[in-house]
């Protein structure tokens, strides 16, 4: 009985040690200009995206911070550094969508088997989509760019794609179709890449 109450307590003083390790993460909406079509609400998508990628990562905490309605992106990392005291985060990530496309490919299918993408007179249509981020980390501290880093999500499959807006947009809605499209996939591919990296740079960042 006194082992297992000794026990108890090393775990109850471990979980806040364990969850005070955790680099808390300020999230800016992402600048989406170069992405034709995209509006504000792909920025905020894009941001949600990788906060939920974050929340599965043990290293970091994840913060989303809002900016005014109309303020141009990227914001400067003086701003950035603004917004991360206030929301109390120890980095603050400042992502740009440079490339987000989707092309479409058809071949002749040598099979009669039915199959996705299969389509009239045994053609095969395969989407590829890409997806590619560069990322500034601001240290609130120092006020400035602490860290550079580019990331590219890249997923193929049979079938139609979607685009960059209306994949975030089906994500945002909580429709989980946009998973299984071939830009879903490069999203989530380059989200997990960013979480990645941002989490092998958390020692540069101390808590605020």
């Amino acid at each position: 009985m006194r082992r297992l109450l000794g026990a108890a307590i090393v775990l109850a003083l471990a979980l806040p040690a364990a969850a005070a390790d955790k680099l808390r993460a300020g999230i800016l909406p992402f600048d989406v200009v170069s992405v034709d079509g995209a509006a504000d609400a792909a920025s905020r998508a894009m941001a949600k995206l990788v906060r939920m990628e974050m929340i599965k990562n043990s290293k970091l905490t994840p913060e989303l911070l809002t900016v005014a309605p109309g303020t141009k992106t990227p914001i400067s990392a003086e701003m950035a550094s603004t917004l991360g005291k206030q929301a109390n985060v120890a980095v603050v990530i400042i992502g740009t969508v440079m490339e987000a496309s989707s092309e479409q490919s058809t071949h002749s299918a040598d099979t009669g088997s039915i199959m996705s993408g299969l389509g009239i007179g045994g053609r095969v249509d395969k989407s590829t989509a890409k997806v590619s981020l560069h990322v500034d980390l601001v240290n609130p501290a120092s006020g400035e760019i602490a860290d550079s880093f580019d990331v590219e999500g890249k997923a193929s499959e049979m079938g139609l794609g979607g685009d960059f807006s209306t994949t975030l947009g089906g994500f945002d809605t909580g429709n989980t179709s946009w998973e299984k499209t071939p830009m879903g996939k490069a999203l989530q591919d380059a989200a997990k890449k960013l979480t990645e990296q941002v989490a092998k740079r958390a020692s540069k960042f101390s808590a605020p």
